[in-house]
């Protein structure tokens, strides 16, 4: 049965966040991407600068605003095991249409195992899994074993919410809070196996199709609070 009933809390002030994360209040720090993805998206009451200035390298998102958000939103990945829990999925509109956006909040931490750590000695289920999303995102007859899962689930997880939501455009962006853009290799090495290179931070990558939805990746740089 698919999930269509939800209980839902509107976020005020950013510690609304809190206990909805995974670990609660553990998972709550400054410097830390909870804490900053949170603070960045309430205080802007909408979409924040950083990322509209990447949004709006295509055209097609000209002039988006925010619809509504959903912090650690969980995601059913069309097989046995945890959904993948975004840290902000969004839907937004320019008044002709409408995307859905992932955002990956990053600070210092890493996107995960990867994928030949994750799958070692793994259950049938896993395999099973693998299978779902490497077919998802057109990577099936790839070597997937180099890229990091967390990137492969989430970006499946921005396909599957659009093709809820009946939109043919998604959206999956890393939000990075780190000077030094850390990570940002194992970002461009998965953009580029699923054929929407991202070359450099703070750009938006030409759509690919995938299940009939068009999607674009991209990587914002952006400053933690003061």
């Amino acid at each position: 049965m698919a999930d269509r009933f939800f209980i839902s809390t509107p976020i005020k002030k950013p510690e609304d966040v809190i206990p909805h994360l995974a670990e609660g209040v553990r998972h709550w720090k400054k410097g830390y991407s909870a804490y900053e993805l949170a603070y960045s998206w309430v205080k802007a009451d909408g979409i924040p600068s950083p990322v509209r200035a990447v949004l709006e390298q295509s055209e097609e998102f000209q002039g988006m605003e925010l619809v509504e958000g959903f912090f650690e939103r969980e995601t059913e990945l069309r097989s046995r095991g945890r959904p993948s829990q975004t840290d902000l999925l969004a839907l937004i509109s320019n008044g002709d249409g409408y995307a859905i956006l992932g955002i990956e909040g990053k600070v210092n931490e890493p996107f995960g195992e990867l994928v030949s750590e994750w799958i070692s000695g793994g259950s049938e289920g896993k395999h099973k899994r693998l299978s779902v999303l490497t077919e998802t995102l057109g990577l099936k007859d790839h070597d997937t074993g180099r890229l990091r899962y967390q990137l492969l689930h989430r970006t499946a997880a921005a396909i599957f919410e659009a093709q809820r939501y009946r939109t043919s455009s998604a959206i999956m962006l890393v939000q990075s809070y780190s000077a030094d853009h850390r990570w940002f290799d194992d970002f461009q090495a998965f953009s580029e196996a699923i054929g929407a290179p991202v070359e450099e931070v703070n750009q938006l990558s030409e759509p690919v199709i995938v299940e009939s939805v068009s999607l674009r990746i991209g990587w914002v740089a952006d400053t933690p609070q003061p």
